[in-house]
């Protein structure tokens, strides 16, 4: 279930004396108020929706938004709405999106180079994970040992339709104990021809 909506805050307010009040009459003071709406996701704010205000005649109390205010109380409000800045906090679930982004980015490239590095050195455990082209699901192979140009692995006993599930299978009581051969040259074909995907050391 995914937590979204919509929250406002308190801004800033700022007293504005000299204006008639439609309500008594009076020349007096108000109370200017702005409220920032900002939306939110795991009640986390992710980005701000605007900002609104309100007055307050300090004389009969009564409270006006923006369209009933007269112009000269109008006129005030757009100066402290103006003055007021949207807070940093109101972006910070962006903030969060954008830095788990590139992180996710960032641990792919460097995740592709290891994969290019275990393809020219494989070790002992190694898993392989492959396509069977035949079926369209997918499994892994580990690597049990390695001679000077072939490697020893043990397969995996389960298939799973998605990526995802393989972490799901790679257990150790799915694997075989017979293993088989593969020379070391025919990993990067293998690659090459998208059967082997990914390698997890």
């Amino acid at each position: 279930m995914i937590f979204y909506g919509t929250k406002g805050s308190h801004l800033n307010s700022e007293r504005k004396g000299g204006i008639k009040c439609d309500n008594c009459n009076e020349i007096t003071n108000h109370n200017i108020s702005v409220y920032g709406k900002y939306g939110y996701l795991y009640w986390i704010p992710v980005f701000p929706m605007g900002k609104k205000v309100f007055s307050e005649c300090t004389n009969c109390k009564v409270t006006n938004d923006f369209k009933g205010m007269n112009e000269k109380l109008r006129n005030a409000s757009t100066d402290v709405k103006r003055n007021t800045k949207t807070p940093i906090w109101y972006w910070s679930g962006l903030a969060i999106i954008t830095l788990l982004i590139a992180f996710a980015i960032y641990s792919a490239k460097e995740h592709d180079k290891d994969v290019e590095n275990y393809i020219l050195n494989p070790a002992k455990g190694d898993v392989i994970e492959f396509k069977n082209k035949e079926s369209g699901y997918y499994s892994t192979l580990r690597i049990e040992s390695l001679s000077k140009d072939s490697i020893y692995v043990i397969q995996n006993n389960y298939e799973t339709d998605k990526i995802s599930g393989i972490s799901d299978i790679d257990k150790d009581k799915n694997y075989t104990t017979e293993t088989y051969s593969l020379g070391k040259d025919e990993i990067q074909s293998l690659f090459d021809e998208g059967i082997f995907y990914d390698i997890n050391r």
